[in-house]
């Protein structure tokens, strides 16, 4: 980051230690500040994009992001259960995709899980979002094990819009372990799109519920799911449906219950 995007990395960093939460939140939602906040974060119209190393995890991570994500993972990470849950089940050599990359910390978390032998496709629809994925995979050197895709992912393909299942081709030999599924809205259509291949590897599923739950669910009863838990191997309900599902074929050994 420039000289002046350091003084407004100290400024914020100052800011959320100084003022109380409750205060902070107060500024964020209320309408007649959005323009302060515009100029601060989006001087362009668009999020400032800042690049830092980080420690995340285990991992050193070169990232570039907007300001407050930059912060959120310095301080308490970017989905940080999620995170736990994909060093926990991938292992050197697996294969998983990422739909809904954003930055992309979930796909550089699994491409360091994975290693040189494994592989991760990462997609993101955004192609402003995707450049700076782009850039974080390539300043991390993961651009041999992550590939790339500009695509919204939905349950078919025409343009710019892909289905898994005519992406990743079902005649390969390896099997993926992992997808993790979070697009604001068309996470059903992703699983919907990704049926084929599903059926044929059965992976583990990690989807945002907050569209269509009931019909995420049980479409993944459907396909052959028997386990199902939150980002913190809770067993779920399907009365009391997380925000993220995991669903497995088989038991999921909880990572916390270890610690």
């Amino acid at each position: 980051m420039n000289l002046f995007q350091w003084c407004k990395y100290q400024l914020y960093h100052l800011t959320i230690l100084a003022f109380p939460k409750e205060k902070l939140r107060l500024f964020v939602s209320y309408s007649k500040t959005k323009w302060i906040r515009d100029i601060f974060f989006r001087p362009k119209g668009v999020p400032e994009i800042y690049k830092k190393k980080i420690h995340y995890f285990q991992f050193i991570l070169h990232i570039s992001c907007p300001l407050q994500m930059l912060i959120k993972a310095e301080n308490r990470g970017i989905e940080s259960s999620l995170s736990r849950l994909i060093i926990n089940e991938l292992s050197k050599g697996d294969q998983c995709i990422d739909i809904g990359a954003n930055f992309g910390f979930i796909t550089m978390i699994m491409a360091k899980s994975v290693g040189l032998d494994g592989h991760v496709f990462s997609f993101e629809a955004e192609s402003y979002i995707f450049q700076v994925l782009t850039k974080n995979i390539n300043d991390n050197a993961l651009d041999k094990i992550c590939t790339v895709g500009n695509y919204f992912i939905s349950n078919k393909s025409n343009m710019n819009v892909k289905k898994i299942d005519d992406i990743i081709k079902k005649n390969r030999k390896e099997k993926i372990k992992l997808i993790k599924i979070d697009t604001d809205g068309s996470d059903y259509n992703c699983l919907l799109g990704a049926e084929q291949l599903i059926i044929k590897d059965m992976p583990i599923i990690v989807i945002e519920t907050n569209e269509k739950g009931t019909e995420i669910y049980n479409k993944l009863v459907d396909l052959g799911y028997d386990y199902f838990y939150d980002q913190y191997y809770n067993v779920i309900s399907t009365n009391n449906m997380p925000p993220n599902l995991i669903a497995s074929c088989n038991q999921l050994e909880n990572i916390y219950l270890k610690q």
